[in-house]
């Protein structure tokens, strides 16, 4: 058990490892265009986007495969209860978002670093930033995130709900300091963020497209609704 044990935590450090690595590379299309925005840069970003989104698909899908992670592929027909779990999750995290805000109001509390380059970005490109944060960002996030993450650490000998809720847990930290850095508040609600859409793919079962959906409507949702 103790073995097992360790070498479920060596799992969850390597791939915490490799998910920053593989996040940083994804978020390259935002760069070119923050460097300058016109109608070649953000063809060539997006042009990247559908690249590294076919490749990390091709590594969660290689990942599960070897790591013997049942997972749904992207052509099994949605049902019912995942287009409520999509729903569901996007309110919840639409719901932590006006709490977030409120409590920044409240509290004066300084934006993130991740919460100011967005804003600079919107500013600067609504168009593409809109389509970035609601498109492009969710689905590489989630492949890499949630899909890559879990893939590697969930093997078939770590079903166990407590293997399960630590995943969910350390998952949610990461996705939470990697968009917050270590700011006290903005850190609890990008782990929440993180943790609600750990529990989605998890009760989805495996369904990546679940999470990405939910993760769009999300981000919609607080661009249109929740106060900056």
């Amino acid at each position: 058990m103790l073995q097992k044990n360790l070498r479920f935590i060596g799992n969850l450090l390597i791939v915490s490892v490799l998910s920053v690595i593989i996040v940083n590379i994804s978020s390259l299309p935002v760069y070119i265009y923050l460097i300058t925005a016109n109608w070649f840069t953000l063809l060539v970003s997006f042009s990247l986007y559908a690249v590294i989104i076919v490749f990390l698909y091709n590594i969660y899908k290689t990942t599960a495969e070897l790591r013997q992670f049942d997972f749904r592929p992207w052509r099994t027909r949605l049902n019912k209860r995942a287009l409520l779990l999509m729903v569901i999750g996007a309110v919840i995290i639409v719901a932590l978002a006006f709490g977030y805000a409120k409590l920044t109001a409240v509290w004066h509390i300084t934006e993130s670093g991740n919460e100011r380059a967005l804003d600079l970005l919107l500013r600067k490109n609504p168009v593409a930033m809109t389509l970035d944060a609601v498109i492009f960002g969710p689905i590489a996030e989630e492949l890499s995130f949630r899909g890559f993450f879990f893939s590697y650490v969930l093997s078939d000998q770590y079903l166990d709900r407590e293997y399960q809720a630590a995943t969910i847990v350390i998952n949610g930290l990461l996705f939470g300091y990697l968009h917050s850095g270590n700011s006290l508040v903005p850190l609890a609600y990008y782990t929440l963020f993180g943790m609600v859409l750990g529990t989605i793919y998890l009760l989805s079962k495996h369904d990546i497209r679940v999470n990405s959906v939910t993760h769009m409507l999300a981000n919609l949702g607080i661009l249109w609704l929740v106060p900056s």
